[in-house]
């Protein structure tokens, strides 16, 4: 690595700074690639060599997936340093930490812990579900339920970066939702986003709940803090008014889940808050070279957020030894078929330049309008690739029927798992399920007996009695799994159930997403692996198994060798050698359902900056004059933000990707990282 030693150090020092700041509230803001891990695992570490007893140190992270990801990285940092209490610490959500308040204090209404329903639940039980009890049309009830997540995010029920839907939801539809919510949420024993929280704001203002007495927390790290909503921002006072020594760290620049309520003034408003607060800042970049620095900042520079945090973001490849500069193109094109032509070409020629695939990322802000095009020319070319995460295999019948059949026997409590596991077989409609489910609550009937004991008479009619029959065998099939069994040994039976519940094409599909895994990683490991958000998060997965297995890495990595196609949003916390970031146009970015809103447009920018500081050595943002959109041909104007770019953009005639020249350059800055 060619960043010195004194670089290191210096930045090091500033991340410690922070890291052992004695103060009751400390806030650290960490640009993108500055080493804000780093000073969680070293606050961590710093902590429990101070006598602090590791169960009352509490980490939260965004996601389950990055939580599991932070907590894997803290004992191993911990570890090695000579300190193996740090798996003792708790690192969760949010969620999962009101979730333990709420169990502690017997506070729970639930037949077991609530499950979050994800994207393709939410989808295909509860607003199906929804729908067919309200015969309200199912994207209208998708509304409904957005518009009671965005108060329960908020506290309140037109909340900036709420888009409003048209017509606006009326009282009657809110009153027919709390109807279907509470005994359908009983029955399914779930939750939707942003609802835990709410429950836990709630007992707390009631005088019922106590987090930091049920819990013992005595010191409280937060990690992206600016991804935080509203009603977050709450809970977390609550837990600082009560005496807890509170940590938080993040970047308001990189505040982009609106869509979940995210407010990034959590961050920027917390030294006013919270006046005698410590206030650290770490700007040293490792991961991007100085023109992808560069670029990116110009996007922020042009676009601030109102009360946005001053910061400059410095790339420590300036003053390495030798110096790198990274390389970030602008390209504009006739035809949006000819851009997607030229980065499956340029593509083409890293790889066998030798860039290996996964070092490659291609980040997409509508993957609707660029994604056929890109993956039509990475076919011509016979390039390997991975489409966007909603794509995939979790997405098909096969998968998630794979997953549920791992949840089952990794919970057997898991309501929502049974629920799927009852409507996936072929002939099987939501009206049945859904008739099932109110004839549950209507005959006080406990969801999760009908998989496992005889029905009671007289309740369920001929058809729903077959399909519940089918729904005992299907659950049959797993009775004697157990979480600890290896996929080797079970890997036949899985194949067995799949064909007997979905047909072949699901047993051959299961045998293509699973052939590369370890045959001793757990059905725990593998219902992980499915459940993973990202592709880095299967690697991490993938890597703990390798290691408690005590087997070596395979020498092309654990996850096939794939250029990356991910939607923006995805790519948070992910980097890669080269990003590539097409359709920078008006009408796809910041897009239609943006630009009446100002502050979703200066979200863009912000998801924008995070997008490019994903690229380590090379980033090419390209647009294009005219595409094909749902089959017209469309005239399409440059992005607002493609003249803050950090320079211009250049012509290019036909398909003309990265010269020989360029692809050599990003080849050797690569070796030096």
């Amino acid at each position: 690595m060619p960043i010195t030693p004194q670089q290191i150090q210096a930045a090091q020092n500033l991340q410690h700074a922070a890291a052992h700041d004695t103060s009751d509230q400390v806030r650290l803001v960490a640009g993108p690639g500055t080493g804000k891990s780093f000073a969680i695992e070293e606050r961590v570490y710093w902590l429990l060599s101070n006598g602090v007893n590791p169960h009352r140190i509490f980490v939260v992270s965004f996601t389950r997936a990055s939580s599991r990801d932070l907590r894997d990285r803290i004992a191993e940092y911990c570890s090695t340093r000579g300190m193996q209490t740090g798996q003792s610490v708790s690192v969760t959500t949010l969620h999962s930490l009101a979730l333990r308040a709420l169990r502690a204090a017997g506070l729970l209404t639930y037949a077991s812990d609530p499950t979050v329903m994800d994207r393709w639940e939410l989808k295909n039980i509860f607003d199906a579900e929804f729908s067919d009890s309200t015969k309200i049309r199912p994207s209208r009830c998708k509304e409904i339920r957005r518009h009671h997540e965005a108060f329960w995010s908020t506290g309140h029920w037109g909340p900036p970066n709420y888009v409003p839907p048209n017509p606006p939801i009326s009282q009657n539809e809110r009153n027919t939702f709390g109807q279907f919510h509470h005994p359908r949420t009983q029955t399914y024993s779930c939750v939707l986003p942003g609802e835990i929280i709410r429950q836990c704001v709630r007992n707390i203002a009631a005088g019922l709940l106590d987090p930091v007495d049920q819990l013992n927390i005595e010191h409280l790290i937060i990690d992206e803090f600016q991804d935080l909503n509203p009603c977050d921002l709450e809970l977390v006072d609550h837990i600082i008014q009560r005496g807890v020594v509170t940590f938080v760290a993040g970047d308001d620049d990189q505040s982009i889940y609106s869509f979940r309520f995210a407010s990034p003034q959590g961050i920027q408003d917390f030294t006013n808050n919270y006046p005698n607060a410590g206030n650290h800042f770490i700007n040293d970049c490792f991961r991007c070279t100085p023109n992808v620095v560069q670029s990116a900042t110009s996007v922020i520079a042009a676009h601030p957020l109102p009360q946005r945090i001053p910061k400059i973001l410095n790339s420590l490849y300036s003053n390495a030894n030798p110096q790198l500069t990274g390389l970030v193109a602008r390209w504009i094109f006739q035809l949006g078929v000819m851009e997607a032509q030229a980065v499956a070409q340029s593509c083409r020629d890293l790889i066998q330049a030798g860039m290996p695939p996964r070092s490659i990322l291609i980040l997409l802000s509508n993957t609707k309008v660029l994604l056929r095009a890109l993956t039509d020319a990475f076919d011509a070319l016979q390039l390997p690739y991975e489409s966007p995460k909603a794509d995939g295999y979790l997405d098909t019948l096969g998968g998630r029927l794979a997953l549920t059949l791992l949840r089952i026997v990794c919970n057997h409590s898991d309501h929502v798992a049974h629920r799927t596991i009852l409507g996936l077989p072929a002939g099987v409609g939501v009206v049945t399920c859904n008739n099932i489910a109110n004839k549950v609550v209507v005959n006080n009937l406990n969801f999760i007996d009908l998989f496992y004991n005889l029905l009671p008479g007289g309740v369920f009619n001929a058809r729903e009695t077959t399909v519940l029959a089918n729904a005992q065998n299907n659950c049959g099939m797993i009775a004697g799994w157990q979480p600890i069994d290896t996929y080797g040994q079970r890997d036949a039976d899985i194949q067995a159930a799949l064909l007997a519940i979905l047909g072949a094409n699901a047993q051959q599909d299961w045998i293509s997403a699973t052939q590369p895994l370890p045959q001793d990683m757990t059905l725990e490991e593998l219902r992980d692996y499915l459940f993973a958000d990202t592709d880095d998060q299967e690697s991490a997965i993938l890597q703990n198994v390798y290691q408690r297995l005590e087997l070596p890495l395979p020498e092309e990595g654990v996850l096939p060798q794939r250029i990356r196609i991910m939607t923006m949003h995805g790519a948070k916390g992910l980097s890669a050698n080269v990003v590539f970031i097409p359709g920078l146009e008006e009408q796809i970015f910041p897009g239609q359902w943006r630009i009446p809103y100002p502050g979703l447009a200066l979200e863009a920018a912000r998801l924008l900056y995070v997008s490019i500081s994903r690229a380590r050595t090379a980033c090419v943002l390209t647009c294009a004059r005219s595409r094909i959109v749902y089959g017209r041909s469309t005239h399409h104007a440059p992005s607002r933000f493609a003249n803050c770019l950090g320079g211009p953009f250049t012509q290019r005639i036909g398909r003309v990707g990265l010269s020989a020249q360029q692809v050599n350059n990003i080849i050797g800055e690569c070796s030096q990282l």
